[in-house]
């Protein structure tokens, strides 16, 4: 079966690296034989299976660092943030003279909110970040 377009109609094309290579005859395109690795099923594997890096590299007969390799590749869609009612902790600490971070906190479900690096803190950095909060959509009780 080709992996590029799905035809069945391939044949036996030589060897390179120990592993099997076949042409298709649909769409004249090379490819090795062996199992294919699909990031999708791989983290579909890793999170709901409970598998290890070295359960997976028995189970694909690969190593490892392929398996990390892979997992890497896949792209986990994070829910959007469902904009709300919060009551706003705001504090800066300091690394050095001239190094700070600014964080805006929701104070009842301690979720960072927004945070800035800073050199100085101002009273105009807080209420620019009051105003970024606003213009998300967040509603800040007082």
């Amino acid at each position: 079966m080709c992996f590029h377009c799905g035809s069945s109609i391939t044949k036996k094309n030589g060897i390179r690296s120990g592993k099997q290579k076949y042409k298709c005859y649909a769409c004249g395109k090379q490819f090795l034989g062996g199992i294919r690795i699909f990031p999708e099923e791989l983290w579909k594997a890793y999170t709901e299976g409970k598998q290890t890096y070295y359960q997976l590299a028995e189970q694909y007969q690969c190593s490892t660092r392929t398996i990390q390799r892979k997992l890497y590749l896949h792209k986990v869609a994070l829910p959007e943030k469902a904009y709300r009612d919060v009551v706003v902790l705001m504090d800066s600490t300091y690394w050095g003279r001239l190094f700070g971070v600014m964080l805006f906190k929701d104070g009842i479900t301690k979720e960072n909110l927004l945070k800035y690096y800073i050199k100085y803190e101002t009273n105009a950095k807080y209420i620019e970040g009051i105003g970024t909060l606003k213009a998300k959509g967040y509603n800040i009780k007082p």
